[in-house]
Parts: C-alpha cells; sequence; structure tokens
C-alpha cells in the first residue's frame, strides 16, 4: 500500500529504506535507485527527508566499506610513508585520486539539483537500471585468464573508470555495476576490478556526505529530518551492507554480474511502466 505524498519517515520506513540500501548498494544494482523508487512509491519527499536521508544511509554502507577493507586502507597508508613496505600503494593512490576527478563536474552549479529532481522521476529511474542491465550484460565474458588483484589500473583506465563512476550520480545506475563493467572492458579482472570499484567509492561517498552534512549545518538544504529514524537506516545499513558486500566478493569471482542483469531488467520495465 503506498502511503500519502510528503509521509514521514518513521522507524519502520526507515529500517525498511537503510536494508533496501545495504543491500543494493553493493550489488550491481543502484541503491540510489531502489532507494528513490521506495520512496517514491511509499510517499516520501526526494527534495526533504528522502534526499537527505539517502546520504545518511549510503555514509553506513561506507562505514562497511572500510571495515571491509581496512588491511588495504593501512597497506595505502603504510605504503605511502614507507614505498619499498608495500610497493603497489603509491601507484594506488595515484589511481584513486585520478578516478575521483571526473565527480568534481557534480560541483557545477545545477547538477546536484537535477540529480535530486531525478530521484523523484520514475520513468527516468526506469530508463536509468535499463542501462545497468546493458552495462553488465556487455562486460560479463570480459575476464583476462589471469589477474594481479593488487595492481592498480593506469592512469588511464584509472580515469575511464571514474567517468563511469560519475555516469552513475543517475539514480538507477549502479556506482558499483558502472565502476566495475568499466574495469572488466579495460581488461581488468573480476577481483581487481571489484576491489578498485569500492576503494573507488571511499572519496566519492566520504565527500558527498560530507557535503550534504555541512548543507544542513548550513541551512542550505531542507532540515525536514528526524535524528532517530536517521540514526536506525544508518545502523541498519551498516549491519545489512557489511554481510552484502563480503557476500558479493564471493559471489563476483564465482559467477560474475550476470545473474543481476534479469532483475534489473525486470524492475527497469515495471519503472517505465509506472512512471509514464
Amino acid at each position: 500500500m503506498l502511503a500519502s505524498p510528503g509521509a514521514e519517515l518513521g522507524y519502520g520506513l526507515a529500517a525498511f529504506l537503510g536494508a533496501l540500501q545495504g543491500v543494493a548498494e553493493f550489488l550491481p544494482i543502484s541503491s540510489s535507485g531502489h532507494l528513490s523508487l521506495a520512496e517514491a512509491w511509499l510517499g516520501v519527499d526526494a527534495e526533504a527527508a528522502g534526499h537527505s536521508f539517502n546520504i545518511v544511509v549510503h555514509a553506513g554502507t561506507l562505514l562497511a566499506v572500510l571495515l571491509v577493507f581496512r588491511r588495504d586502507l593501512f597497506d595505502l597508508v603504510r605504503g605511502l610513508l614507507d614505498p619499498q613496505q608495500v610497493a603497489w600503494a603509491r601507484p594506488m593512490w595515484v589511481a584513486l585520486i585520478v578516478g575521483s576527478l571526473p565527480l568534481a563536474v557534480v560541483l557545477i552549479p545545477g547538477v546536484e539539483a537535477l540529480v535530486v529532481r531525478m530521484e523523484g522521476e520514475v520513468r527516468w529511474i526506469g530508463g536509468a537500471l535499463l542501462l545497468t542491465a546493458a552495462l553488465l550484460a556487455f562486460t560479463h565474458r570480459s575476464q583476462p585468464p589471469s589477474d594481479e588483484k593488487d595492481q592498480p589500473p593506469s592512469v588511464a583506465h584509472a580515469l575511464l573508470i571514474g567517468c563511469a563512476q560519475l555516469i552513475a550520480v543517475t539514480p538507477g545506475v549502479s556506482r558499483s555495476g558502472s565502476t566495475i563493467a568499466a574495469g572488466l572492458a579495460l581488461g581488468l579482472g573480476r577481483a581487481r576490478a571489484a576491489r578498485f570499484s569500492f576503494l573507488l567509492s571511499i572519496p566519492a561517498i566520504t565527500a558527498a556526505t560530507g557535503k550534504e552534512a555541512l548543507d544542513l549545518l548550513g541551512g542550505d538544504a531542507p532540515l525536514h529530518f528526524a535524528a532517530g529514524p536517521f540514526a536506525l537506516g544508518f545502523v541498519v545499513s551498516f549491519a545489512v551492507g557489511l554481510l552484502s558486500l563480503q557476500l558479493l566478493l564471493r559471489l563476483i569471482e564465482k559467477v560474475g554480474m550476470l545473474p543481476f542483469v534479469p532483475y534489473l531488467l525486470v524492475l527497469g520495465m515495471i519503472a517505465l511502466v509506472a512512471g509514464s
């Protein structure tokens, strides 16, 4: 049953959306698309609590990434201080910085407002989900015979993967799906592409969360939020995200991302029909 427009974000809905974010953030099915569809169909205002809540639950899954990749992050810091201990650290730093540069486009005036408006457009989200399905299907067989998991991508490849991450600011385009698909298309193996994708998500989600927090504190964004439901959504998204990420890292090396394509096709078609 759909809620009326402008429905309040209560504890039950916050827990549901937090769990949805935790699952969809790491599976290549677009967490932003799922959250936006759920909020549109449940009557949560995307320009009020909806968009701000999305940032909060994204922060929960960010914490899950930090925990799962804590050893890699420790080695990155250690290798920056002493390159002889971790040879891949400095090239990885360069790749992560270059891969993050395309997101500067979001700082152009009007771009963020456009993204927020798209979060409330079910038809546009449906089309973006279909695009994600096409990306996953197209790169399914892009798997080199051998792959060094710790080897960072080249600067050129990192920039192209970063451009794929930029496209994923569109609700319905999966960030993990687009960046892993880009890595596979460029010749990275599944484990290597997935590792770089999730490491690349750390500065992206950190920057988005920090900007949203500053906007809220500065009064530039609507303050229609409740601390309790937002906190619950954060905790649930972290817990579910932690389990989902560990599952996906095992799953992606064995079967790839093709099993998610039929689901995305069905959901995308439903959203297109519902939004027309």
